[in-house]
């Protein structure tokens, strides 16, 4: 019921009645929302009083109201003031005394234009008071003004810097991931093939497998290397073990079996340092997400945005 009349009672008020020259008092009206759509009429409204009422939020309709170069706020129960007030660029003037404000909007360093702040009696971050000045006259409101505006524009910088890393470190996850799924689905569909052929023909290939296994753990051993399955190959090499002397190093060896065995090598060695670099960038990115991109965001919040 009271929430009713509360809304019957701002509908009451005539807008257009409050109007002199380029002023618009609708200060002690007793209304809890600013009636937006009503003053955004008013194109030669300049200077807006809301003082004095019941507001607790101003809401980002206000934004629309971008004629606006003097807003007095004072003496209202305003607790929050939407994200984008920083739109509001011809402003000039800002009076936001006696309300329950613990931070200001993120683009408050997009005022420009601003010249004149009084925050004085809001429960502001106390960090935030030693930066901006005492306020007591208004010479510090002046003062006031123009630090506000440059810390927020620091603020949001840092903040828009911040979100800018975890959208990468999101990002650069997903990728790792898909490559890692197709990875996956590959060596899925390897093993599918393999299962699809001969019993002979797979006994065959693991012969081969073991074979070449045994020939690169020899020519790494002993300096000879093993020849493949080669027949032609293997009689080159009973002859070239026959002519050779005792205590000799061997490589009689053909150069295609050479090269397929250092092939197979190579591959495995990539495989190895594949999984090494991945491991150590996936863990890169965990301490990134979990360290840095937390310690940046919550140095931001201790300093001043809570």
């Amino acid at each position: 019921m009271a929430m009713k009349q509360q809304d019957e009672n701002d509908e009451k008020i005539n807008v257009r009645d409050r109007l002199t020259d380029n002023v618009l008092d609708l200060s002690l009206m007793n209304i809890s929302r600013v009636p937006v759509q009503e003053i955004k009429t008013l194109r030669r409204a300049t200077i807006l009083d809301l003082s004095n009422n019941r507001i607790s939020i101003i809401e980002s309709n206000f934004t629309d109201l971008t004629q606006l170069t003097q807003i007095d706020l004072s003496k209202n129960r305003i607790t929050t003031i939407c994200d984008d007030f920083g739109l509001l660029t011809n402003l000039r003037r800002l009076d936001l005394y006696k309300n329950q404000l613990t931070r200001l909007p993120l683009t408050f360093g997009r005022l420009k234009n601003l010249k004149y702040l009084d925050l004085k009696e809001n429960p502001l971050n106390p960090a935030f008071k030693k930066i901006i000045g005492t306020c007591s006259d208004t010479n510090d409101c002046l003062v006031a003004a123009t630090r506000a505006v440059d810390f927020m524009k620091q603020v949001e910088r840092r903040v828009l810097d911040d979100r800018t890393k975890e959208r990468k470190v999101r990002v650069e996850q997903q990728r790792l991931q898909q490559e890692q799924e197709r990875q996956k689905r590959e060596r899925e569909e390897e093993a599918a093939e393999e299962e699809e052929k001969p019993v002979d023909e797979q006994k065959s290939d693991k012969a081969k497998r073991k074979r070449k296994t045994t020939a690169a753990a020899a020519a790494g051993g002993q300096g000879e290397v093993i020849n493949c399955d080669d027949p032609k190959a293997k009689g080159s090499n009973s002859k070239a073990k026959a002519k050779t002397k005792p205590g000799a190093i061997k490589h009689t060896a053909s150069s295609g079996c050479w090269h397929s065995s250092m092939l197979w090598m190579l591959m495995l060695l990539l495989l190895v340092a594949t999984y090494l670099l991945y491991t150590r960038y996936n863990d890169v990115l965990h301490m990134a997400r979990e360290g840095t991109v937390r310690e940046a965001r919550e140095t931001i919040l201790e300093e001043y945005i809570k």
